[in-house]
């Protein structure tokens, strides 16, 4: 047993997280569905219905941890982990969310719209939508419902290879046992709850990692042509996930030649062949994709460029003079979890290197490959957060995460077998089980975008989408669409496809002037020289008070600004169905200037 001689303890850990689940899950049915857009999905359900779910994960982990001798009780604990986490990523659709995900998946919707109609000419990653396409035909259920189940489905695998892959890296079942528990978890945050390619082809590859361990092994045909499909599935559905994946390969490659063969390896110099294969024939025949490798490269190679990530941040932080208390605690909640994994895995290398140096141990290959892809990532994350590139550093550093959370518990099991006293390692099981309750905290807190770390919930509401619906059908196509609260060209894409286009429905600058411009002009009118529409949404009117209740000096809008604005003169309500406006605005600037030049007595000049 790995960590305690008594039996009884991982049985009574078993009941505990089964009598946790069944609270939470009576709880989640007890709670009536959302009414209206909430801004927080953490305070829908009681503080108890959290306990009771992070309680329900870390008891299963515990089970895990505390039954090396028993495989039956081992694989019950990882079950009761694996079903406490699912529960979790079916809260939007429990909540009866029409679609969770206000920005990409509204998007890829219209995306899977446009693949029944005009096929896959001209789509970069298909498979997502290929899949939401058969599934909506196969059962007769709506896109929009379908792609909200899509990341539970995903998760379950992602968690079952993650078990299956930790179980065949380490053959020992004390070194598993205490590895497993840090994979039992959502490790990677928001990403079990998005619907989104990269995100799905990153719950996807532990299990082509995982075929990738088991053909190494084995050397089995019906393995190894099951590790060709995921490949090739992976490398599908995203290309920098694909080219993530290639260089993983290239890391075993390399160490190869730094470390003596532990046997025979046949599969990895074909999987990086492949995968080249796949990525050039599929890839490189879209323009788009060159132009961002080249915009890249130039760049990277550039001395101007424009701003980065970290940059940016700290440039929002001087200009709101925000408060470094703030900064810390979105640092944490967002990326706590994040800086765990990755400190034990890094911790774990570096003993493991500096043993091997000294001569005690000869590192196995995949834990070297597992260490070395771990630290190309946290390197590569610095690369893209200290750059302008083509997508944040957040991708880099989920990927290498899960490579992190295999190793993760790789440290803890070191001090414990070096401890030799039984209060010495009952010190260090207490230890790690604490570690795994904050792990499993910050982990749930990440998974849904909240005021906590300054972001909404993305949830999108009925309401909203027959607003938007309202609104694209009676509009005059002639005028402008101004927003705040929603993004106009999202619901354009999830409602008419990429293939058609509107040069009223804008992408960006789409918000209205500061306060309305009523610290300058007694109507918002005044700012506009032609009529426009303008769409306001619940979220809008509550965004700043929620997201950022200690800056009212920051706000761009206040609740006294749209107070007025139900009473300017020159706008005129069109719509409204409890939570979301359409105004027509009467543009004034152009008549009233023309007034004054008359007055002067001259003609206006032409603009």
């Amino acid at each position: 047993m790995s960590v305690n001689e008594s039996k009884p303890i991982p049985k009574l850990f078993a009941v505990l997280g089964v009598f946790l689940l069944v609270v939470a899950v009576s709880v989640l049915l007890s709670v009536p569905p959302a009414s209206g857009y909430e801004i927080y999905i953490y305070t829908a359900y009681p503080w108890y219905f959290w306990v009771s779910i992070v309680g329900a994960i870390v008891a299963g982990q515990l089970v895990v941890l505390s039954s090396a001798d028993n495989d039956d009780l081992g694989t019950f604990g990882a079950m009761l982990a694996i079903g406490s986490v699912v529960t979790l990523t079916l809260l939007p659709y429990v909540r009866g969310y029409p679609v969770y995900g206000r920005a990409d998946v509204l998007t890829h919707l219209g995306m899977v719209h446009d693949i029944g109609e005009f096929g896959i000419a001209g789509n970069i990653y298909p498979p997502t939508h290929l899949l939401v396409g058969a599934l909506s035909g196969a059962t007769g259920l709506e896109p929009m419902t379908l792609i909200n189940v899509l990341p539970v489905a995903f998760t379950v695998v992602f968690l079952g290879s993650m078990y299956l892959l930790v179980e065949a890296q380490f053959v020992d079942r004390k070194r598993a046992a205490f590895a497993l528990p840090f994979v039992l978890l959502p490790v990677l945050g928001s990403s079990h709850v998005t619907a989104v390619p990269f995100v799905l082809s990153l719950l996807l590859t532990p299990f082509a990692l995982y075929l990738l361990v088991s053909e190494r092994r084995t050397a089995a045909v019906p393995v190894r042509a099951m590790l060709v499909l995921a490949v090739v599935g992976v490398v599908l559905f995203h290309p920098l996930t694909a080219l993530f994946f290639l260089a993983a390969l290239v890391v075993y490659a390399a160490s190869e030649r730094v470390l003596a063969a532990d046997g025979p390896s046949p599969s990895p110099t074909n999987v990086a062949s492949l995968t080249v294969v796949v990525f050039s024939a599929w890839y490189l025949s879209f323009v788009g994709i060159l132009i961002r490798f080249r915009n890249v490269v130039t760049g990277l190679l550039s001395r101007g460029g424009g701003e980065s990530q970290l940059q940016g941040t700290v440039d929002t932080v001087e200009r709101t003079s925000a408060e470094m208390s703030d900064v810390l605690k979105i640092a944490v909640l967002e990326y706590g979890a994040t800086g765990v994994f990755y400190g034990l895995a890094t911790t774990f290398l570096a003993a493991v290197v500096l043993w091997w140096l000294m001569g005690r141990v000869q590192p196995r290959r995949f834990v070297a490959v597992f260490g070395a892809t771990t630290v190309l990532f946290a390197g590569l994350s610095v690369v893209f957060l200290t750059n302008d590139l083509i997508v944040g550093f957040g991708r880099p550093l989920a990927f290498g995460k899960i490579f992190a959370a295999v190793l993760a518990g790789g440290a803890w099991y070191a001090v414990w077998q070096r401890t030799d006293r039984t209060a010495g390692r009952a010190a260090v099981a207490v230890a790690l089980g604490a570690l795994l309750v904050v792990v499993v905290l910050l982990s749930v807190a990440s998974m849904f975008s909240s005021p906590l770390v300054a972001k909404t919930n993305q949830q999108v509401t009925q309401m909203e989408l027959d607003g938007m619906e309202w609104t694209f059908e009676n509009r005059n196509e002639e005028l402008l669409i101004d927003e705040f609260g929603i993004d106009q060209y999202r619901f354009y894409d999830m409602r008419n496809g990429l293939e058609t286009s509107s040069e009223t429905v804008r992408r960006s600058d789409t918000n209205p002037p500061a306060h309305f411009n009523y610290t300058t002009y007694e109507t918002l009118g005044r700012s506009y020289e032609s009529d426009r529409y303008f769409v306001l949404t619940r979220l809008g009117r509550i965004t700043y008070p929620a997201k950022f209740p200690g800056y009212r000096d920051q706000w761009q809008y206040t609740p006294a600004d749209f107070d007025r604005l139900e009473y300017d003169s020159s706008v005129g309500q069109v719509y409204d169905n409890g939570e979301f406006d359409t105004y027509l605005v009467n543009g004034t600037r152009r008549s009233t200037d023309a007034e004054r030049a008359t007055t002067a007595g001259r003609v206006p000049r032409a603009q």
